[in-house]
């Protein structure tokens, strides 16, 4: 096949790939945002939101496979059209999450106060989405650092949160149903970061074609 026709298909991989990892960023923070202002209607946006996410997942698979099978990329570009469709279905976890989180809020009373450090891993987590999914099409080694760090920096806050929720139960400041879900909250921030690092995973794959990082 000509090199034009396997760089156009790989434009479009990368291009949905970025797409989706926008929309995806977004969704975390609008669940987060759906939180902090005890918005149902956005956090039923996020739900619904997330059909689309699915629909690039599938896009992007069936892209890949076609290239792959009908232009038979080798080395390099064989890496890159191979872990999209795994950069792909990480992002689609993510926005599970998101929604997730978004859906939370139906079990949680009025009048709740939401953890500044929810508030901050949220961020955190929008943040190495967006960075992963740019290392990972772009190339950008210089961001893989920051990201790890950022990654152990959502750990530390996780470990911090369900000490904090003990402490305001025990003391009468918070409702036990609340409190339990604001720490389903913060695993699956913690899982959003995960899958943030197995996309910058993927990248280092990429980049550097050592097996080790899969």
């Amino acid at each position: 096949m000509p090199r034009k026709a396997l760089d156009r298909e790989m434009e479009k991989v990368k291009r949905d790939i970025m797409e989706m990892t926008e929309l995806v960023s977004k969704a975390v923070l609008k669940a987060i945002a759906a939180l902090e202002k005890n918005d149902r209607d956005l956090a039923r946006k996020v739900g619904i939101e997330d059909d689309l996410i699915n629909e690039y997942e599938t896009q992007i698979k069936k892209r890949s496979i076609q290239t792959i099978a009908l232009q038979q990329p080798v080395a390099k570009d064989l890496r890159i059209i191979s872990v999209s469709m795994d950069v792909a279905y990480n992002l689609e976890r993510i926005g599970d999450f998101a929604r997730d989180i978004a859906m939370s809020l139906e079990y949680i009373d009025d009048g709740y106060v939401i953890l500044e450090e929810i508030t901050k891993m949220g961020k955190l987590g929008a943040q190495m989405v967006r960075d992963a999914g740019d290392a990972f099409v772009n190339e950008r080694k210089e961001k893989i650092d920051t990201i790890m760090q950022m990654e152990d920096e959502v750990d530390k806050i996780y470990k911090s949160v369900f000490p904090i929720l003990k402490k305001s139960v025990e003391g009468g400041e918070g409702k036990c149903s609340n409190a339990l879900n604001l720490i389903l909250i913060s695993k699956f921030l913690e899982r959003i970061a995960d899958h943030s690092v197995n996309i910058t995973n993927r990248a280092m794959y990429e980049i550097y074609g050592k097996e080790e990082y899969l």
